[in-house]
């Protein structure tokens, strides 16, 4: 780990302990930048973040990393426990038959959404959030995050390949 990085990982815990939840994700998010496989800062980015939804992504990018991280393992049974399962978590839509894709997107066409992991304004033609840098086009911010059909027909099964960019055809803004 190089020595910038350790410091913006240094002061992301800081701020997260002293509760500067804002400049902690802003931190932590320029070390998983530089290294999306670190996982303290995944770890720590989990504590930062107010929504579960986003807490629960964290933590699912650590165990990605590493799947025998009992503290990750411990956040989200926590999460369970305290927040209930998310909503769009409920059972399987693949209980309702087989999953038919929607058409491709129009190349043309622009959508304003709210970035997932900060809640910035951005264009569905934006690669990256202006002001956080996480993936625009991944599943994170799809209509379709929790359907797992899709995502098995375009091979993004691990946490980490739904939180990068990706191109699949069937990526629609959230409503």
């Amino acid at each position: 780990m190089s020595d910038d990085i350790a410091r913006l990982l240094y002061e992301g815990a800081v701020a997260v302990r002293e509760g500067r939840r804002a400049d902690a994700q802003g931190l932590l998010l320029q070390v998983i930048e530089r290294d999306e496989q670190n996982e303290q800062a995944w770890l720590w980015l989990s504590g930062a973040m107010e929504d579960p939804a986003d807490q629960q992504v964290a933590l699912e990018n650590v165990l990605a990393i590493n799947p025998r991280s009992t503290v990750a393992r411990r956040g989200l049974d926590w999460l369970r426990a305290h927040q209930g399962a998310p909503a769009a978590r409920a059972p399987a839509p693949a209980s309702r038959g087989e999953w038919t894709p929607p058409p491709p997107r129009d190349a043309d066409e622009v959508e304003e959404l709210a970035c997932y992991q900060c809640g910035a304004a951005v264009y569905s033609v934006a690669a990256f959030c202006w002001q956080c840098h996480a993936p625009i086009h991944c599943c994170n911010n799809c209509a379709f995050r929790y359907e797992t059909r899709c995502k098995e027909l375009q091979d993004l099964t691990s946490t980490m390949a739904q939180a990068g960019r990706n191109d699949c055809p069937w990526w629609r803004v959230q409503a």
